[in-house]
């Protein structure tokens, strides 16, 4: 019995593998998988033959001969099946279908909360709710449907449990949000921090195997990707950088405590800016509109909101130059709001991170994140525990097809 149930094991292994490598390959054939992976060519041909039956897997055509007959080229059905992603931050949360390559085939954004609806468990699980109902609903038909949502939130989330221990912003605690959601829905549901989904999706497109995500808009959080794997720490909580102390006496933070980066770095701490320059007087954050109305001001040449700007640059450049000298990362991609103002703030960030960071940390690079990073990285959440998981049956030669799409089509039509 043991033996039987240590094959069993090592077939759903040698599976996930080959569809791995077929994954994350343009195209390739079943002889360069047996090189590459080392794996019998005869258990190849079987794996390969069943994802390309149960609709994950393509024959292409023919590849170039190495002295024999021309290899059969293979590669990923990227319509097999979809994910549904969600990016909630704190005025507004975005919504997406994507294909298992992360192609985002319908995509929408909606304001979080107005100011007759209060942030509670509730209502927010009642938004997602209706966001992943509306989004099954844009779900082309495929042959397993729907693999599952993932959710990225700005807060203190345990991927493993699913369990949110803070959002800070959004004054929510120690809430079971993925059982809850799961038995509205009846689907798969994963959850993850925003920065972390962002760090995720940055090493699945640039391969650094050592990077940092700093995620920067009305908070700060950090994902950390070290020796090629995403760092959660010992309770799923690592990367809330945004509280770290960067001044002992300093502001007092939403978090209770005081001189955290994230208020001198921060939507929060921009407006603190302007308004010691008598800009923004009227202004309130929370505001959706806020960071890219600044931007069109320095854009238009305004120079109370171009050295605004640059004063932000410089305390990120204190937070980035500390993660720098702690992580001594690749490169740093800075994602979120306030990324879009990177023009204005690069500058100032390269300056302090020469000035602070000590030894090669002083020549790290900053760079811009990708559009749509973090809708992406919560995508993958779903990849990794539906597919890439030697524990999953979905690439069983067993598993029957649609039988995903069953209950995805029973949620959105409730």
């Amino acid at each position: 019995m043991t033996s039987s149930i240590d094959a069993h094991a090592m077939r759903r292994m040698n599976r996930v593998s080959v569809f791995r490598k077929i994954f994350e390959e343009d195209r390739i054939s079943r002889i360069e998988i047996s090189r590459d992976l080392g794996m019998n060519k005869a258990t190849v041909s079987s794996i390969v033959d069943d994802l390309i039956q149960n609709g994950f897997v393509n024959e292409i055509g023919y590849g170039e001969s190495q002295g024999g007959r021309k290899p059969i080229l293979l590669e990923l059905n990227n319509t097999a099946a979809y994910i549904v992603s969600i990016d909630v931050q704190i005025t507004h949360v975005t919504c997406a279908v994507l294909s298992l390559k992360g192609d985002i085939v319908w995509q929408t954004r909606h304001p979080l909360y107005n100011a007759d609806i209060p942030s509670t468990k509730e209502n927010l699980a009642d938004n997602l709710e209706r966001e992943i109902r509306s989004a099954l609903t844009h779900v082309p038909d495929s042959p397993h449907g729907v693999l599952g949502a993932g959710i990225a939130l700005p807060g203190m989330v345990n991927a493993r449990t699913g369990y949110v221990h803070y959002l800070p912003n959004l004054e929510i605690h120690d809430w079971p949000i993925k059982i809850e959601l799961a038995a509205r829905l009846n689907m798969p549901i994963y959850i993850d921090n925003d920065a972390n989904c962002g760090a995720l999706a940055e090493y699945v497109s640039s391969k650094a195997d050592n990077l940092a995500f700093v995620n920067a808009g009305i908070g700060v959080g950090l994902g950390i990707i070290a020796n090629g794997r995403l760092y959660r720490g010992q309770d799923g909580i690592a990367g809330e950088y945004g509280h770290t102390t960067i001044s002992a006496m300093g502001l007092r933070c939403s978090c209770g405590s005081y001189g955290c980066w994230e208020e001198y770095a921060s939507e929060r701490g921009l407006l603190r800016l302007l308004q010691d320059r008598g800009e923004e007087q009227n202004r309130r954050i929370p505001d959706p509109d806020f960071t890219s109305e600044c931007i069109t001001k320095a854009e238009s040449g305004d120079e109370n909101y171009i050295e605004g700007f640059s004063e932000l640059g410089r305390n990120l450049g204190y937070g980035i130059a500390n993660i720098c000298n702690a992580l001594n990362p690749g490169k740093i991609f800075l994602g979120g709001s306030l990324a879009n103002a990177y023009s204005f703030v690069i500058e100032s960030v390269t300056q302090v991170l020469s000035q602070r960071a000590v030894a090669r940390n002083k020549f790290v690079e900053v760079v811009l994140a990708s559009p749509g990073t973090v809708v992406r990285g919560a995508s993958r959440l779903v990849l990794q525990e539906a597919l890439f998981d030697p524990q999953s049956t979905l690439l069983d030669s067993t598993h029957s097809a649609n039988t995903n799409f069953e209950w995805a089509t029973e949620a959105h039509n409730k």
